[in-house]
């Protein structure tokens, strides 16, 4: 099974987890680190390094950043390298919940990291366009994506 690491700003890494978690149940190799203003870049290399070893089973581990350029995404850039290991920055709940229900199956950590990063696009949408005659345009949910809430 492929391993999940969340790393992002104040306490969005684990307040996401709780989120998936309520909707998903508790769940196994997945991780949170929250970064806040005082910690620095080599501490949390160091702390996302052991994260990643403790969710990695063989099958490769996928991290969630928050925000491309910020200091999470940057110190996982640092470790994308390293292994098997892919990233996606600007993550949402949708897209973590994807990769929780993907990850079980026979599906590369590549092939889930491009198949979650285009369910998190997909349910990003402008609501008034969703709720008017614009349906066609997106942000429609497939089957396959909707969890039993």
């Amino acid at each position: 099974m492929i391993g999940i690491v969340l790393i992002a700003h104040a306490r969005i890494a684990s307040e996401m987890l709780a989120a998936a978690e309520h909707v998903l149940g508790k769940q196994s190799l997945i991780m949170s680190l929250n970064v806040e203003d005082s910690d620095r870049p080599d501490q949390l290399h160091e702390q996302l390094q052991q994260m990643l070893q403790q969710t990695n089973t063989g099958d490769g581990v996928l991290i969630f950043a928050d925000m491309f350029g910020g200091t999470p995404c940057n110190v996982a850039l640092s470790l994308v390298s390293e292994g098997n290991v892919e990233m996606i920055s600007g993550f949402n709940l949708p897209s973590l919940i994807k990769a929780i229900s993907l990850r079980r199956q026979p599906v590369s950590l590549h092939e889930l990291a491009r198949e979650v990063a285009s369910s998190g696009q997909q349910y990003i949408c402008l609501a008034s366009d969703y709720m008017v005659e614009h349906y066609d345009r997106g942000c429609r949910p497939t089957e396959d994506d909707q969890p039993d809430a």
